[in-house]
């Protein structure tokens, strides 16, 4: 380690004069992995219940500002069910009707860029796509003969009605990836290890759950 005359370590000096060595200021810098999941009812009335869910995997590189940039890996299901029907006549033919809708996406996968910030001991990410830009998912919602559905939320609207002469209703209709983050993570260091982040939030209608934790402190 180098010094200045008088024996004061140069790293000291750089402290008093700039606040700190650079190694502790960007402590948390480096690359990063993590994972999480999120599930959200959208819907839910005395008939209808329309819930979306997510599975993901990213990382991230954390510069010595604690600028976040990486990429975000999302798999996502969805799902719509009706109950309590009343039963319908098709002819001579008296049946207990079902509506549902579900993902048909032949490859529900989607990956986006990843950007956030770390300071002050709290983590932030965000997919960098707009809504508008990001690929959408194909949801199909099908009816049975002589009924109808519809629902309107969740970047998702459409109605299907089964034909009374026995032919039921499909239609497809495009689901926006929504993203699985809705707040800051805290980001402690762990006893005998790196850095690690983690973000739990669980309500009547959804949960958020995921972790991060630095791999090493040099970027990828």
């Amino acid at each position: 380690m180098s010094t200045f005359p008088g024996g004061l370590p140069a790293c000291a000096l750089l402290a008093f004069l700039l606040g700190g060595c650079s190694e502790q200021q960007s402590a948390e810098a480096g690359y990063w992995e993590g994972k999480g999941t999120a599930k959200e009812i959208v819907i839910r009335d005395k008939v209808r219940q329309l819930t979306r869910s997510v599975r993901h995997e990213f990382w991230f590189n954390v510069d010595k500002d604690g600028v976040v940039r990486g990429e975000i890996e999302m798999t996502y299901d969805s799902r719509l069910t009706v109950s309590g029907l009343p039963a319908v006549s098709v002819g001579i033919v008296s049946f207990n009707p079902e509506v549902g809708g579900e993902i048909t996406d032949l490859n529900p996968t989607r990956t986006f860029p990843l950007v956030g910030t770390l300071a002050n001991g709290r983590l932030t990410l965000e997919i960098a796509t707009p809504e508008k830009d990001r690929e959408p998912i194909e949801f199909t919602i099908r009816a049975d003969p002589g009924v109808s559905a519809g629902i309107g939320a969740g970047n998702v609207s459409a109605g299907v009605s089964g034909n009374r002469t026995g032919k039921a209703g499909v239609m497809q209709v495009p689901m926006t990836p929504f993203s699985p983050f809705i707040g800051a993570a805290d980001v402690e260091k762990r006893a005998s290890g790196p850095f690690a982040a983690s973000f739990d939030k669980v309500g009547e209608t959804s949960s958020v759950q995921w972790s991060a934790r630095q791999v090493r402190a040099s970027v990828r």
